[in-house]
């Protein structure tokens, strides 16, 4: 009820609508649609700050590994068309015109012929057996196509986070480098008149230094995640909607032993696996076909005429129907069959490990999952409670600084640790965010409404201040 309640939310924020399909949670499709004047492409196109669904959305019709999901799922499709065909009756039309010279006059001869055969399978267990293989590989197919659409949901989501904590941490840089650029520039004026020592200008250029190769390689870092967004969605985007450091993040209940149990049921892996071995059962009643008859039911209506012969000489013409059941037992087929049994119980067995495996690595995920969303939350608030602290020194050092009793290298101390506790922060809420989408995957529950939900806390990017450079 509450997704359902996010879907209604973000439907109320648009007004007219486009239509790329989305999953829902009882793996049917819903219709989502852009206001054209909203649409994600306009916000790339106009340069303007997106979100997470905007994203989302461009990358549905970009996407290349979804497209091909969806093509193959619709291929799939084909199949039960063609094993249903197999039971149908099969109908032929033949034909022949033939001119009959021989060294006999009374031989020669030109013949006309016409047939329509009906040819039925009363009984063959291979096409009845792979009939009902096809149905259960139809549902392996619907699994691949809802993991490939859970799938973009989580990599919209983890280049998503990884390009914004590439654009915060360049602009906490950038903060950072002007205001120890400014530092300098205050620190040489006071040497000039002898307000401050050598050592605190070295102090301050060194600090700056190292600031502008910090907000360099964080420009290459953004530059790179920007392209990864880029292959994505199709667009070009150079500003993302981001958290504040004081929002409180949703979450969800941490019962390991009902998220096991849950992850064991309802994983896509495991649903896709339990699919496939119910195939894998059926490959098996398969091949026994070999040892089982096959009975057909025939009907044909032919008719010959001749012309160009001696009239009562060996060729009348004729019109025949003919009805009848033929039955076919393999008695010998040089072993394959047995052969082909044994392959497929092998088979069988491959695939009840590997279900077993999968059952086993979806409990492993969602315990690692739990406890990573459990200590996230405890990482959180201590950083944030770290970035008001280091806030708070940092104030208090350029205070110590202007009485004497801090340094220099105090106040830049200062100013580095509480770029590295903002930048700690903003990377421990988007691995917070990032844990839950993972966690909702094993469970087979992620969704478009999971991003929604994380969307409606985005807003425009906050502008970071350092606090400014302090004179002598």
């Amino acid at each position: 009820m509450k997704k359902q309640n996010l879907r209604v939310a973000i439907f109320k924020k648009m007004n007219k609508f486009s239509p790329p399909l989305l999953l829902n949670k009882g793996g049917k499709y819903w219709a989502l649609f852009l206001a054209t004047s909203m649409s994600p492409f306009a916000f790339a196109n106009s340069q303007q700050t997106v979100g997470l669904v905007d994203v989302y959305q461009m990358a549905v019709l970009q996407d290349a590994p979804l497209a091909q999901a969806r093509a193959q799922h619709q291929s799939e499709q084909q199949n039960y068309a063609t094993a249903k065909a197999e039971l149908l009756p099969k109908i032929n039309a033949d034909a022949s015109y033939f001119m009959i010279d021989s060294n006999n006059d009374l031989s020669d001869v030109t013949s006309r012929d016409m047939s329509l055969t009906l040819n039925q399978s009363i009984y063959k267990h291979e096409v009845w057996a792979g009939f009902e293989q096809v149905k259960h590989s139809l549902k392996t197919s619907d699994f691949q196509l809802k993991t490939a659409e859970q799938d973009l949901v989580l990599r919209v989501a983890e280049s998503y986070f990884n390009a914004l904590l590439a654009q915060k941490t360049l602009q906490l840089f950038q903060a950072k480098e002007r205001a120890d650029l400014s530092q300098l520039e205050r620190a040489e004026a006071s040497a000039e008149v002898g307000l401050a020592s050598r050592v605190d200008v070295l102090q301050a250029k060194s600090s700056y230094d190292l600031s502008r190769s910090e907000r360099i390689n964080a420009e290459n870092a953004l530059d790179i995640r920007f392209e990864e967004l880029m292959k994505l969605t199709g667009k070009p985007i150079t500003q993302l909607k981001s958290f504040s450091m004081q929002v409180k993040l949703p979450e969800m209940p941490l019962d390991l032993y009902v998220l096991e149990q849950k992850a064991e049921s309802q994983s896509l892996t495991v649903k896709q696996t339990t699919s496939q071995l119910e195939t894998a059962e059926l490959e098996v009643d398969l091949q026994k076909g070999g040892y089982w008859p096959a009975i057909n039911f025939q009907a044909k209506i032919s008719d010959t005429t001749y012309t160009d012969n001696v009239e009562g000489l060996f060729f009348r013409d004729s019109q025949q129907t003919s009805v009848g059941v033929t039955v076919s037992l393999p008695l010998y087929s040089g072993g394959s069959t047995s052969s082909k049994v044994s392959a497929a119980r092998y088979q069988l067995n491959a695939t009840k490990e590997q279900l077993r495996n999968s059952r086993e690595e979806a409990r492993l995920q969602a315990r690692i999952q739990a406890r990573n969303l459990e200590s996230g939350r405890s990482l959180v608030a201590a950083l944030q409670e770290a970035v008001k602290s280091n806030d708070a020194f940092l104030e208090a050092a350029e205070e110590g600084y202007h009485v004497g009793l801090m340094s220099l290298l105090d106040v830049l101390s200062a100013r580095a640790n509480q770029t590295v506790a903002r930048k700690n922060l903003i990377e421990a809420m988007h691995n917070q965010v990032l844990n839950q989408l993972r966690l909702e995957a094993i469970l087979g529950d992620l969704t478009m409404d999971d991003l929604v939900a994380f969307d409606q806390l985005l807003q425009e990017s906050e502008v970071i201040v350092v606090n400014k450079a302090i004179s002598p």
